[in-house]
């Protein structure tokens, strides 16, 4: 495992079978918990999205990540979203084992293992996170390595990962923060400035 993965439970840690199913794993679970204590209506930094559209969202694609290797494991026929959230969490602990991992698929990065589009769609996830805390405000609990590691995975794939139904444009900041810096090169700006304006 990766030595800056200390802000991944150490249950997590060994339940999966790669540092970027370990890190999907904590994504899934950060979301989970920050959407169940999210308020539902409250508007996100996502134009025309409220925290239950940004819920949605997530759990599609979550949804998606689950069906990537064309190996169902999982239903989600009737389950809300916020039950959704919560059980993809406790799926993507051990939904993959190192001949899944290996499998090489067809994603929308191109192809590429299935390890490997773990390796980069856990942003998504983290990134909504941030959405629906910041709407609803409450603490978005994620660490700051996590978030460098996702600025510095983004800066290496940024020209795919922008453009309509994806990132904005980054955005300037002058942060010291890890998340902050993070959120501003995924194009966000917090609502919360201008709710306190």
């Amino acid at each position: 495992m990766n030595s800056q993965s200390s802000y991944i439970p150490i249950q997590t840690l060994e339940a999966t079978v790669s540092y970027n199913a370990a890190r999907y794993a904590y994504a899934t679970s950060l979301f989970a918990a920050a959407s169940a204590v999210s308020t539902a209506d409250a508007q996100t930094c996502c134009e025309d999205w409220c925290v239950a559209d940004a819920v949605e969202h997530a759990t599609l694609v979550m949804n998606m990540v689950d069906n990537i290797d064309g190996e169902t494991t999982n239903t989600s026929t009737g389950i809300d979203p916020l039950t959704l959230a919560q059980k993809h969490a406790e799926w993507s602990i051990s939904r993959w084992d190192q001949q899944s991992l290996a499998k090489t698929i067809q994603t929308p990065f191109g192809e590429m293992t299935v390890d490997d589009f773990l390796g980069i769609i856990w942003v998504d996830t983290l990134t909504h996170t941030w959405d629906i805390t910041d709407a609803s405000g409450l603490d978005h609990g994620i660490p700051q390595v996590m978030a460098e590691e996702a600025h510095n995975l983004m800066a290496l794939r940024e020209e795919a990962m922008r453009g309509p139904g994806r990132f904005n444009p980054a955005v300037e900041t002058n942060s010291d923060n890890a998340v902050d810096r993070f959120i501003a090169f995924t194009g966000r700006t917090s609502v919360r400035g201008s709710l306190n304006a």
